[in-house]
């Protein structure tokens, strides 16, 4: 214990947290696996750093060898914790690595000790058959009851089921969900359920002008133009900032239109606020219209926050509300378990949101979790979360989030596309060779802990077994080569079969067609909505290239096809955005996805002796969104696909080009990145020879 308590002294922690300290005295630094279930901010991570810290650092301080992972559900998290644990821990030694990139991709982190990754990669790394998964000694999972979510649970139960069969120490870091025991059962772990918070959270109902608290007190606010303006300036006045949720991303968007906090800001915060707004605008070239909406509303003291952003504009919203120049952000109650941004006032503006059932209570855990996000320690007396009552409805289920305990966490292992890539994973990496191997994996399972009875798994499981003997990805539960590449490549087996039966239809090698197929699998739903009145032109396009399918699916799959095409044939983004009704953030994310399927997309071609010429072609256009003869100049950083095209028209084609014309280059796009990009060239500006 002593030297953990060192580590800690060293990071200026002199006093443990009661949930901290309770989890030491039942055994913490004995390699017992625990799952702690507290509130947002009460000091969960450092539990699982004191974990880190007693495998991988000796008496000394020194590494002792042993390897440990951090299991995040998101990759901006993954980010941000690899930065601060290479702050924290690098100077002991310690080598820290990042590990999200491509599904497919191996990568060798056999000399690293602490690796941050998620449950996806860590899950696609373990299928390339790493040695070095037998030197870990402690796993830590951040969010261990997103195990509940629908679709990727089923890999983090998988994970678990496997890592419970190591000698490996686990520690699942979990909001408050409504059944800790099954859980901490079924991990054969202590459990530590606390709600302690190091900030006092007060919460309460806001309606007609009056928050009433749960412990009996009111506060009338004075009404301004709307309810959430009145909240928010009560609360801003007095120092404070608030988070908002919204049950759409317009709703963020539109919320955050209407409030206009410039008189509340001082002069140097609004002059920082201007050079926030232009960076905002320098992201995307040319800047979106979500971009000039979004710098106009920092201006105003205030910012949205959901998916269509870009991850740059997200990092820069979330850093200027941490410096307090941004007094307000609005987002969506998803992206709450991805931001790490405490404040004084949480406001929750709906309860409800439309699912594929219609429109449904937003789940009790899901609220709780966002106005857990009140009271940052250290800058605010107190954390209030408050919830927006419409009606006498609102008030009744505004009552219950307050004072109920959140939902039960259940398995979602039969979900089938888990179950189709997990099944061929266990069987192309060994793990599992016969069908008395299955059922004993399928046993120590969440699923076969919760449910007992295995029957309604097992119709599942052997309905996916019979899927793939049939299309040749194993025979007799040995995995054939097809097989094994598809499992490597970590992609639904159903795409694998989209993609193998296109590959073999394919009429016309063409750049669309190609397109097409990859938007037809899985890992690209959902495509783009097609209005009826795009029907007819859509089939009439789609019967040139031979495709005989025309559901609702197949020709959303083709209108994904050409907004990619569109994107690799450099149509300006902001085109591509209103063409297809999408915004920056989902167009990056859709690309992102498209790169990795037409990768896997390529090798499946080559096992298939099919031509690779134009997949790889279309892998590294899509990647930059660019036509073929510029991708030499893309390869450089800071040009983008509309400054390397200006180049390439005014005869600046590769590297030699720039290096050699400068003040040409300068000319086209600029002095200031022009020396910016001859820096990264290890080139002078005005100075033509290498340093």
């Amino acid at each position: 214990m002593e030297k953990v308590l060192n580590v800690l002294k060293d990071f200026g922690i002199k006093e443990l947290r009661p949930p901290q300290k309770k989890a030491l005295d039942r055994g913490l630094l004995n390699n017992k696996n625990f799952l702690i279930s507290i509130p947002t901010a009460s000091g969960k991570t450092l539990i699982g750093e004191m974990a880190l810290i007693n495998h991988l650092l000796d008496e000394n301080k020194k590494p002792t060898g042993k390897k440990g992972i951090f299991i995040v559900p998101l990759k901006a998290l993954a980010s941000e914790k690899y930065e601060e644990f290479k702050n924290k821990y690098e100077k002991y030694g310690l080598r820290v690595a990042l590990s999200i990139g491509d599904y497919s991709e191996e990568e060798d982190l056999s000399n690293y000790d602490l690796i941050i990754t998620t449950a996806e990669k860590l899950d696609s790394l373990w299928r390339h058959k790493i040695p070095w998964i037998n030197d870990v000694s402690v796993v830590v999972v951040d969010e261990i009851h997103l195990i509940n979510d629908e679709s990727r649970g089923g890999t983090l139960e998988i994970l678990l089921t496997k890592l419970k069969e190591l000698d490996i120490q686990i520690i699942g870091l979990s909001a408050t969900i409504g059944n800790p025991e099954e859980l901490a059962e079924w991990l054969n772990a202590e459990l530590i359920v606390d709600d302690w918070r190091p900030v006092e959270l007060k919460k309460g109902i806001y309606r007609g002008g009056v928050i009433e608290y749960l412990n009996g007190n009111c506060k009338r606010i004075k009404v301004e133009s709307n309810d959430i303006y009145s909240l928010v300036v009560d609360c801003i006045k007095d120092g404070g900032c608030c988070l908002i949720f919204c049950n759409t991303k317009k709703g963020a968007v539109n919320e955050a239109k209407k409030l206009n906090l410039k008189k509340f800001l001082t002069d140097e915060e609004k002059m920082k606020l201007k050079d926030i707004a232009e960076e905002i605008l320098s992201i995307l070239e040319p800047p979106t219209e979500m971009c000039k909406t979004l710098a106009e509303c920092i201006l105003n003291g205030v910012a949205f926050h959901h998916a269509g952003l870009t991850y740059q504009h997200r990092k820069i919203v979330e850093k200027s509300f941490r410096e307090r120049l941004i007094k307000v952000i609005c987002a969506t109650p998803t992206l709450s378990a991805g931001l790490n941004l405490p404040c004084r006032r949480v406001i929750v503006k709906d309860l409800t949101r439309y699912t594929n059932r219609g429109l449904r209570y937003i789940p009790i855990m899901e609220v709780q979790q966002c106005i857990g996000r009140a009271g940052r320690p250290g800058l605010d007396p107190y954390g209030e979360g408050i919830i927006i009552a419409k009606g006498d409805r609102d008030y009744l289920r505004a009552y219950q989030i307050l004072t109920q305990k959140p939902e039960p966490i259940y398995s979602k292992l039969s979900n089938q596309h888990v179950l189709r890539t997990q099944l061929l994973g266990l069987i192309s990496t060994g793990y599992i060779k016969d069908e008395y191997d299955l059922e004993s994996f399928i046993k120590n399972t969440f699923y076969a802990y919760q449910y007992g009875n295995l029957r309604e798994v097992a119709k599942n499981i052997y309905e996916v077994i019979n899927f793939l003997e049939e299309n040749e990805f194993i025979v007799d539960f040995v995995p054939t080569e097809l097989g094994k590449r598809i499992s490597e490549l970590y992609i639904d087996p159903l795409s694998a079969k989209y993609i193998i039966d296109g590959l073999k239809e394919m009429e016309r090698e063409e750049d669309l067609y190609y397109l097409y197929l990859v938007s037809k699998t899985l890992e690209m739903m959902p495509n783009l909505r097609v209005y009826r009145s795009e029907e007819l032109d859509l089939i009439s396009e789609m019967e040139y290239f031979g495709i005989k399918n025309f559901d609702i699916e197949d020709l959303e799959a083709f209108k994904t096809a050409k907004m990619l095409y569109d994107w690799i044939n450099e149509t300006p983004e902001e085109k591509i955005l209103k063409k297809y009704k999408v915004e920056p953030g989902i167009l990056r994310y859709k690309v992102e996805n498209a790169v990795w399927i037409m990768h896997a997309l390529k090798e499946i071609a080559k096992i298939l002796n099919k031509n690779t010429d134009v997949p790889e072609k279309l892998e590294i256009r899509l990647e930059y969104g660019a036509k073929e003869d510029i991708i030499e100049l893309l390869n450089i950083k800071y040009i983008g696909r509309v400054r390397a095209r200006k180049l390439y028209n005014a005869g600046i084609k590769s590297i030699d080009d720039i290096i050699n014309n400068p003040s040409k280059v300068a000319q086209i796009i600029g002095e200031k990145i022009t020396k910016k990009i001859l820096d990264e060239l290890g080139v002078k500006y005005g100075q033509q020879k290498l340093l």
